[in-house]
């Protein structure tokens, strides 16, 4: 963790101090983030066997580099998200729920750790196979779930506690899109999406690649950066022809993108990854209540 002044520090060591009052008082006792433990301080002996300092430490870094090392704002910053997690259950999202065959198809994690720094966990998604099923933009909550769901997969693979490997890499490929408009359901799916990603998973985002573009379709990018702001902007690279992701992206696969990979991207998808321990203990509960 590296802090540009002493104000920086100061402000994050006072979001450490205040974090188990701030949890108990204000998210209702969850204090589970991206799958691990943020409450150090926890009465309970058996969830507290599960606290890792290092990556609680790193979280909360990140919620404050987010949002520039303001107290007051990161502090509701975290309430709001411990709050949206507890209502919203990503884990049982990412780790318990079954999603669409089609969905699932259309998203991909990769792992490249022999690539550079946070371009090593990649998230895909492949628009140009699910545009063609419309109908699954029709229920917003089923698609904004799934992919909910690949994001927190997607998280389980990172290391918190490396400069390295901290942050995840995205692509949107929208080779074989035909339409000129956006559905609108399509738009709205997207568009609520955005707003959650934006909203609930800060300083994650290191870059985001949209491939296979024809340059007819710059209303993509124009639709997207209507209400993304300047920070997450920066990190868009747009490539009309995919075979010049391989430039970008070391390991991908060569067929495709003309990177190093020999498999395909579909042979390189990480299918399953499993929650955290953390997460799992959660789940373990949940069920447990459920049968009860």
């Amino acid at each position: 963790m590296k802090f540009q002044n002493d104000n920086e520090k100061q402000c994050f060591e006072k979001v450490i101090k205040v974090l188990p009052k701030l949890i108990k008082d204000k998210c209702n006792g969850y204090d589970e983030l991206w799958g691990y433990k943020l409450n150090y301080e926890d009465s309970n002996e058996e969830s507290l066997e599960y606290y890792d300092e290092d990556i609680a430490r790193s979280l909360v870094y990140k919620i404050c580099k987010g949002y520039q090392f303001e107290y007051d704002t990161v502090i509701q910053v975290l309430v709001d998200i411990l709050k949206w997690r507890s209502k919203f259950n990503p884990l049982s999202a990412a780790f318990k729920e079954s999603h669409n065959e089609i969905l699932q198809s259309v998203g991909i994690l990769t792992s490249y750790p022999d690539d550079e720094a946070n371009k090593k966990i990649i998230t895909w998604n492949l628009y140009g196979k699910i545009v063609k099923h419309k109908e699954l933009f029709a229920d917003s909550e089923a698609f904004i779930r799934y992919r909910i769901g690949l994001m927190e997969r997607g998280l389980k693979l990172l290391d918190f506690t490396s400069e390295d490997n901290s942050y995840m890499t995205q692509v949107h490929d929208y080779k074989g899109v035909s339409v000129f408009k956006m559905d609108p359901q399509i738009k709205s799916c997207t568009k609520q999406t955005i707003a959650i990603f934006q909203k609930y998973y800060p300083e994650l985002l290191f870059a985001k690649y949209f491939v296979n573009v024809p340059s007819i379709f710059s209303w993509v990018y124009d639709f997207l950066k209507s209400f993304i702001n300047e920070e997450t902007r920066k990190k868009f690279v747009v490539l009309n022809d995919g075979k010049k992701l391989g430039k970008y992206l070391k390991s991908c696969p060569a067929a495709q993108y003309e990177g190093v990979g020999k498999q395909s991207l579909e042979e390189q998808n990480v299918e399953a990854p499993r929650p955290t321990p953390y997460g799992l203990y959660l789940l373990e509960q949940q069920a447990s209540v459920d049968i009860d």
